[in-house]
Formats: C-alpha cells, structure tokens, sequence
C-alpha cells in the first residue's frame, strides 16, 4: 500500500498543475489544439478532436447560456445535453468555450467515439485508441463496452454488492503459453491502480466467473469498485495480457498496469481491452 500511495501522490502533484496545457493524441494524431484540467477532470477540445479522425460534426446544445455561430458549426453550449449530428447525448459534465472550440470530458469523447484513453503523467499527454478490428478480444457478460457499470460490481460500503463479472475472452495468440488479467482504473488520481489481477493463467482459459476455480491465482482480489467522489466518470479497463513465457518472472508489486508492462517487458504477444466507467 506504500508503493501504491507514493504512486499516487506522485500522479497528484502531475494532476494539479492546472495551468500546464494537457496534450491530446487520437490515433496516432496530435491534436493542435491542447487540452485543460478543470474539477477534477481533463476536458478535451471536441472540434480538433473530430477534425482528427476526419469525421465531420454538427454540434446543438440546449441552455440558457447562448447560442455560439462559428464558420463551420451551430452551437449552443449546455449543462444537460449536447446533439453531435443530429444524435443527442447525455453529459456527464458541463461544456464550456466559444465558437472557436468546445471542451467536453473524457468520458463524453470516449463513449462518442468509441476510443479508450491513457493518461501519462510524465508527458502530461492523453492517449485515446481504438478497438475495432482487434483479433484478440475479451468481452463482459453483464455489461456492454463503454457502458456505466452496474451498481452491483461497486464496493458494498458505497451500496454495491462486489459482484464479480464474467468475463470471456477469444482470438488468444498462437504462440501464448500464458494469460495476466487487469483491472484498472485509469483515472489520473488512481494510477491506473488495478482492482482485480489474476495470474498466471494457462493458454487454454477463455473465461472467468465468479463460479471458476482460478482465484486461486489471484494477486489482488476483486472487492468492487470505488471512484473517488466528486471526480467525474472513471474509465475501468480490463485487460488480458497474452504472453510467451508459462509464468512472467518479477520482483515487487504488480499493483498498477505500468508496473505489469515493465515486468512482462518483451513477453506481450497482445493485449485485449474491454472499457466501462462508473462515477460517485
């Protein structure tokens, strides 16, 4: 728990320099346009963003703070909605900026446009992928991607019930001889610290449930999730790591995902994500 609260004190004193810009890359593009970090969250600027994945983007907002007319958009900034091409979607947070640029969360972008994201504190820069046309794929029964987890897998102190999910997974690498599975929160404050990390398992494991006998090889036990109150949407990513060695050799803690890519360092045949975010 040292390692872990030195981790995250080290993310803080990153997360709240709030005047230093925040890089944004999508794709493998960089966006020339900079993001910022407001309440606890990092905004994104929608317009480069979309301009950047070359989609094009009607933007109408409902609010009594006004009606914003750029060269190439119609907008109206709004605490409640936001309609992006003719779609109205729900916020998570207010919007805010002029007819120039418009900031919205990370949780907004990501469910948009169907992108996880990774936050590294060192570079002050915000990664968002793609999963589509993946091989290696892992999927929750109980919960779509990019959907708000169900009250059911919370912590019980905050009303949940700590239920485990399902989790299956296909397309493992031919040449794996073993599986490590992740569940971190990547949220700047938390580290990308994982929740529940189970390993080694064996080339052959294509599920795991509640019911299965393989928590045997569990390094941190799932005991539910917990955002921390009053910092918006935390994005929670599982992940299974295909590597090419029976059992991965390292010393310390493997306590958050980065600290996993260094001990299994050129072993990684793939990786298969599957995002979802809850919020207090």
């Amino acid at each position: 728990m040292t390692m872990m609260a030195e981790t995250i004190e080290d993310r803080l004193r990153s997360y709240y320099r709030w005047n230093l810009p925040v890089k944004i890359m999508i794709d493998d593009i960089e966006l020339p346009v900079t993001g910022v970090m407001s309440n606890a969250q990092i905004y994104v600027p929608l317009k480069a963003l979309f301009a950047a994945i070359k989609q094009p983007l009607q933007l109408r907002g409902v609010n009594v703070s006004g009606t914003y007319k750029g060269n190439l958009f119609d907008v109206t900034i709004g605490t409640n909605t936001l309609r992006l091409n003719g779609t109205t979607y729900q916020l998570d947070a207010a919007p805010f900026g002029t007819n120039q640029e418009i900031y919205v969360t990370t949780f907004f972008v990501a469910t948009v446009t169907q992108h996880i994201y990774e936050w590294f504190a060192e570079s002050r820069l915000l990664v968002f992928e793609g999963l589509e046309n993946e091989t290696f794929q892992i999927a929750a029964r109980e919960f779509a991607p990019f959907s708000v987890l169900p009250q059911q897998f919370l912590k019980e102190d905050i009303g949940g019930q700590e239920q485990l999910p399902t989790l299956e997974w296909a397309g493992i690498p031919e040449k794996a001889q073993s599986l490590a599975l992740f569940l971190s929160d990547e949220h700047p404050l938390a580290a990308g610290y994982s929740y529940w990390t189970v390993m080694p398992l064996t080339a052959d494991v294509t599920r795991i449930a509640a019911d299965d006998d393989h928590h045997d090889k569990t390094l941190h036990r799932f005991r539910g999730i917990a955002p921390v109150q009053n910092t918006g949407y935390h994005e929670y990513l599982f992940r299974i790591f295909a590597l090419d060695v029976p059992k991965p050799i390292y010393t310390g803690q493997l306590n958050t995902v980065n600290e996993a890519r260094a001990a299994f360092d050129k072993h990684v045949l793939d990786v298969a994500v599957y995002p979802t975010f809850a919020k207090l």
